[in-house]
């Protein structure tokens, strides 16, 4: 059997061909070939990024390896060889690589490996072909699924592992990158369906250290790791921690000036290499003001040599070189343990405009710029997002359209709609920019729908949002625009608008692109709304069984509890006065034949439980929904199990039963969004305010609507300046609707 290609067609198979065109436009420097494919002996362990460990030099460049539980399940999977893809995700130098390394030794000694450093390098490799019997190595696998061609490296990757092979595709990623690419569209199908994911322990067990070979850098590490994080000392890294936080001399001092940069840009979103020129420009933010009088002409030299200068073994900037040849260093990389360090310790610092500037200047990739214009937003530093935004729109357009959101929240209105607009030919659907202040949406999407109408989806969140704010008749002249045949849901909207004021030709005109079955139980509705029982009269002679109840104020007890689901069902949206009238009925069989029922929507159960809590019939929604949330097959089949425990938690609280809803939520994933909402209500912003500080993101969320609600505009402020975006749209929303002082100067220059 010959080598397997992988064919792809449309922007892929450009970059395969030819690797240098990214985005149609930006023409990139030529770029080095994958390294041949050789078995694991003819690599150096270095080449495959295995850690340097520290110690003395003369002893053998890798230390005795220490299996662990990770080894053995690698172990049985790769036993026998088959086609699939394993990734091992860990924290930083927990040994992810050197397991991998070792693996392949034991198990795959003769087989070819190949490692493409990109997701271009993988699409090249695989449209080149690969034999049957090889080892495809993604170390750092996010760098292979992420950028411009990674969910075309994503679509290809499974298209290899759907061959015989065998194929052995090994790789190693962080679990916070895991935890993002999951929620990708290509990346996430590869990773849930068609990866082994082996989790490595960051830390030894007490009997792994006991059973650990005798090697003297094993020792050493031992000793001095007394929280069981042997494998990071090993690798050097909290050494280049202490050298870096605590400099001694002024030479250390320019390093840590230079390496805090370098570590702040790769925060923000500068994935490649790091050009000398960048840090030379951004370093003199990082010095305090008696490093920066007089420094000599040599302090950045000066730094670098002691930042790309080995420590035990390691260093912290480490040069490296892409294109072919010899020469100087293209840029250089940041060591993990220190990157991983800062994300933790610099997560909400302030960075200087030194270093924005140069990332202005010297950057490049338009990956890195779109990241990068996106957390400049997020900090309202509009002199530095904007060119960095339209930079990388204009070297790849066809990527722009992640940033609809953020530009519709920040202002750039016509930017955003232009860019909707252009990409609709190509039928992508961009997701409706939820975040942003109702008074830049009416103009996003008075330039989509009255200029493009093609999208409709986003007036219908805009109508939802008027109607909210009581603008009821700017919300019926967009419906107008909507409603239609092809779009019966604002068909919906308008009629139930027309006919709450009255307006019954225009609302039954609006609702005959309707079924009629569904239009008979909503012009009940509104009937007896309106109190019109001549009509309503009509229409039970008519056959309509709201109708009937309407007129007698009761239902009927012969009425089959499967005849009223139905015809509840049948109403859309829920009919509420129904809902009541069971209710006031005391037809309770009716709401836990609804409850537990597997087609009720759950915007229905959601408009059952409010009118059941102002009936008293709390204890009875308790029982039912405690009995759902029982039988998990039940659970499952609905949907429910992240909804479903949040509303009978919310009605434990209000039953003052705040221990079983703790209990409830304790351990669940939606507990999470839960205990942040219900600290809001409290008004309890310390609790608020330490969850947010741990990056939980629906804290965050709630603790600055929060601070929005209050006017705490000082707090608002400081956040936003350490990148947290949730405050940034409320100062924007605030500045918007002439709260906030000096909100005119904002909008325009940012912070």
């Amino acid at each position: 059997m010959g080598p397997v290609r992988i064919e792809m067609s449309g922007e892929a198979a450009t970059v395969v061909q030819a690797g240098a065109i990214t985005g149609g436009v930006h023409l990139g420097a030529p770029r080095a070939a994958p390294s041949p494919a050789r078995p694991i002996t003819g690599w150096h362990p270095f080449d495959l990024d295995v850690h340097r460990a520290v110690g003395p030099t003369d002893l053998p460049y890798l230390p005795a390896y220490l299996p662990r539980g990770h080894d053995a399940a690698l172990a049985a999977w790769l036993t026998p060889p088959s086609t699939g893809m394993a990734v091992l995700t860990g924290g930083s130098s927990t040994g992810k690589t050197r397991a991998l390394y070792e693996a392949v030794a034991a198990h795959l000694p003769t087989w070819p490996l190949v490692y493409p450093r990109t997701a271009e390098d993988l699409l090249r490799v695989l449209a080149a072909g690969i034999e049957p019997g090889t080892v495809l190595w993604l170390n750092e696998t996010q760098n292979h699924l992420t950028g411009t061609h990674g969910e075309q490296a994503a679509v290809a990757l499974r298209t290899l592992l759907e061959l015989p092979g065998p194929f052995v595709v090994l790789g190693t990623m962080w679990p916070r990158y895991w935890s993002a690419l999951a929620a990708q569209p290509q990346a996430g199908g590869l990773l849930r369906h068609r990866v082994e994911r082996i989790r490595v322990a960051d830390r030894l067990t007490p009997a792994q250290a006991t059973a650990a070979p005798d090697d003297p850098r094993l020792r050493r590490a031992l000793a001095t790791a007394h929280d069981g994080r042997v494998i990071q000392v090993l690798a050097g890294g909290p050494a280049l921690v202490e050298c870096h936080e605590h400099p001694d001399t002024t030479e250390d001092r320019y390093a840590t000036a230079i390496v805090t940069a370098a570590l702040d840009a790769r925060r923000l979103g500068h994935h490649g290499l790091l050009p000398a020129a960048l840090l030379a420009g951004a370093a003199p933010g990082y010095l305090d003001e008696e490093d920066r009088v007089d420094a000599p002409g040599t302090w950045f030299a000066d730094g670098m040599a002691v930042a790309a200068s080995d420590l035990l073994g390691v260093a912290a900037l480490i040069p490296k070189r892409r294109g072919p040849g010899v020469g100087p260093p293209d840029g250089y990389d940041v060591h993990d343990y220190l990157d991983q360090h800062a994300r933790t310790t610099r997560r909400r610092a302030v960075t200087p405009d030194s270093l924005w500037d140069a990332l202005v200047e010297h950057t490049t990739d338009p990956e890195d710029r779109f990241r990068l214009a996106r957390a400049a937003y997020h900090r309202l530093r509009y002199r530095h997002a904007d060119p960095l935004y339209r930079q990388a729109a204009d070297a790849a357009p066809d990527s722009a359209g992640r940033m609809v959101d953020v530009l519709v929240t920040h202002g750039r209105v016509d930017e955003a709609a232009a860019l909707v607009a252009r990409d609709a030919e190509s039928r992508r659907v961009w997701t409706w920019p939820s975040s942003a202040a109702v008074h830049h949406r009416r103009r996003f999407t008075d330039l989509l729908v009255h200029r493009h109408g093609s999208r409709r989806h986003f007036g219908h969140h805009l109508a939802d949002d008027l109607i909210a704010l009581g603008e009821e008749d700017e919300a019926i002249d967009l419906l107008r625009h909507m409603a239609g045949p092809s779009d019966t849901r604002a068909a919906w909207k308008l009629g139930d608008l027309l006919a709450r004021r009255g307006r019954w030709p225009e609302a039954l005109e609006a609702m005959r692109h309707v079924d009629r079955q569904q239009v008979m139980p909503w012009l009940a509705e509104h009937l007896a709304a309106a109190g019109n029982r001549e009509r309503l009269r009509e229409l039970a002679e008519a056959g309509c069984f709201e109708a009937q109840v309407y007129l007698t104020g009761r239902i009927p007890d012969d009425i089959p509890t499967r005849r009223t689901r139905e015809c509840l069902r049948a109403t859309r949206p829920p009919a509420r006065r129904l809902l009541a009238h069971l209710l006031d009925h005391n037809r309770t069989d009716v709401v836990v034949e609804m409850v537990i029922a597997r087609t009720t929507p759950f915007e229905t159960v959601e408009t059952l439980v409010d009118l059941a809590v102002e009936r008293g019939h709390r204890p009875l929604l308790i029982s039912v929904l405690r009995s759902v949330l029982d039988d998990w097959d039940v659970a499952d089949r609905l949907n429910w199990e992240y909804r479903a425990p949040m509303l009978l938690a919310d009605l434990l609280v209000a039953e003052g039963r705040w221990d079983d809803a703790l209990a409830l939520a304790r351990g669940a994933k939606w507990a999470q969004e839960w205990i942040p909402r219900q600290l809001a209500a409290a008004g309890n912003l310390d609790r608020l305010r330490a969850l947010a500080d741990a990056e939980q993101p629906h804290a965050q969320r709630e603790l600055a609507a929060l601070l929005a609600e209050r006017r705490n505009f000082t707090e608002l402020t400081d956040r936003t300046t350490k990148g947290d975006e949730h405050c940034a749209r409320q100062l924007v929303a605030l500045a918007l609707d002439g709260a906030l002082p000096d909100g005119e100067r904002l909008l325009t220059d940012g912070l």
